[in-house]
């Protein structure tokens, strides 16, 4: 008994030792394979985007391209310089070579499993189409007798990874004010930005957003497109100066600016201080940060609009003449965290008399934000030019408030009027920026 024992414990231990064995050797890390492409490219990105002409083109055993050269079995190479892994980029492939960029829409997601930055991938064009959406070049497929993306189902036929990936572009040093219609698609670094919604998310959820990047001038600008989806959306941004790199694109004719991720942030100085709006306000459907509030007749402030104006309105004319005092009141402001605060505004008015007095505008440091505005202290602006009638918008000028602190500021336009000579005002292009502390 004794013996048998030794020896089932003997057989026993012998399978666990040669167990472990085969399950070490079934499941070594195996070795990495290299993809290789043993076929060539036969023209370069330039080259393809010269053969669009404006419409969609089925792409056949032969492309022509500058109207005239023949190019047969078509095949471009690139390196990838963005892809979807943040979530910003949307089921799109950038491809760039040494001549120029182009943008390849597929229908897949996660495309940055298969084609990381820096991938060399070579792409056999026959049966894909080249065409243009808001009038930027890219492949594509048909959908709907326009530019859309490629099927899935085709992505192995047309796409072919070249060795392991390698190095991502090197971005082209661009300001705003520098880039050019070559630089579409391309990785570019924009110089000595920063962003105009400071304390602004980057996008609102599930809404691609556009915010706004601005040279060290604030003269010049270009659109920052951010996704609703991209997992940093949610994140401010920052205050300061630096470099962005991204993809440059396009919308029907305006520019576009593309970010990977959020480390495509350069050299932030956060001590930089540019202004920003603390108000900005054109009453596009509402009264928007203001509020109104009426101490004499029924007539009130409301936001209206004529041709591509939008503003906020008040007239005591309402099929008869009536007396008003009417306040359009801003938003609590607290301009102890701001300096070197500059207001401005423009006016138009009819009915009246340049400088009767009809409307004002005043700031106070303690209206308690409801209510009557008598009840508190308003000091008139009597710096501002006001319009001088026949409806013609005129600029206020900038108005300098930075000798007002406090953290409950308000900045008031007052209409008053009584039964005759009754003016209509508008007011819009409400602006107060400021740089913060």
């Amino acid at each position: 008994m004794k013996y048998t024992t030794k020896v089932f414990i003997l057989l026993f231990s012998m399978g666990v030792v040669l167990l472990n064995s085969c399950i070490k050797e079934k499941y070594n890390t195996p070795s990495q394979v290299t993809p290789i492409v043993d076929f060539t490219s036969t023209l370069t990105i330039s080259q393809l985007k010269s053969a669009d002409l404006g419409g969609l083109i089925l792409i056949g055993d032969t492309l022509i391209i500058n109207t005239t050269d023949t190019i047969i079995n078509p095949v471009i190479q690139g390196i990838v310089s963005a892809d979807d892994e943040s979530g910003n980029i949307y089921k799109t492939l950038y491809l760039q070579d040494n001549t120029g960029g182009i943008q390849i829409a597929i229908d897949k997601t996660s495309l940055y499993t298969t084609y990381k930055k820096g991938q060399r991938v070579f792409v056999k064009l026959k049966g894909l189409y080249l065409g243009n959406y808001g009038e930027l070049t890219q492949i594509g497929y048909t959908y709907g007798g326009e530019i859309g993306r490629i099927p899935e189902v085709l992505i192995n036929s047309h796409f072919f990874n070249d060795s392991l990936p390698g190095a991502t572009p090197i971005p082209l040093d661009r300001t705003i004010s520098s880039i050019s219609g070559n630089d579409m698609n391309m990785l570019v670094r924009l110089k000595k930005v920063h962003f105009k919604e400071v304390g602004s998310v980057y996008a609102e959820v599930n809404v691609s957003t556009n915010r706004t990047l601005l040279d060290s001038t604030e003269a010049v600008s270009i659109i920052l497109r951010n996704s609703g989806y991209a997992n940093f959306r949610a994140e401010l941004m920052p205050k300061g100066q630096g470099n962005i790199v991204g993809i440059l694109s396009a919308y029907n004719g305006d520019y576009q600016f593309y970010i990977r991720d959020l480390n495509d942030l350069e050299n932030w100085d956060t001590t930089i201080a540019f202004p920003t709006n603390i108000i900005d306000e054109s009453f596009t459907s509402s009264l928007g940060s203001f509020t109104q509030y009426s101490v004499i007749g029924a007539q009130i402030w409301l936001n209206s609009s004529f041709g591509d104006e939008t503003f906020a309105k008040m007239s005591g004319y309402a099929s008869g003449y009536f007396a008003n005092e009417d306040w359009l009141i801003s938003k609590p402001l607290n301009l102890d965290n701001y300096n070197q605060e500059i207001f401005s505004f423009r006016t138009a008015m009819k009915y009246g008399t340049a400088g009767d007095g009809t409307l004002k505008v005043y700031t106070s440091t303690d209206y308690s934000g409801t209510g009557d505005p008598n009840l508190a202290t308003w000091n008139e602006i009597t710096t501002a030019t006001l319009s001088a009638g026949n409806y013609l918008f005129t600029p206020s000028g900038d108005i300098d408030l930075s000798g007002i602190t406090g953290t409950n500021v308000y900045i008031a336009f007052k209409y008053v009027c009584g039964t005759t000579g009754v003016p209509t005002w508008e007011v819009t292009s409400i602006k107060l920026r400021a740089k913060p502390n």
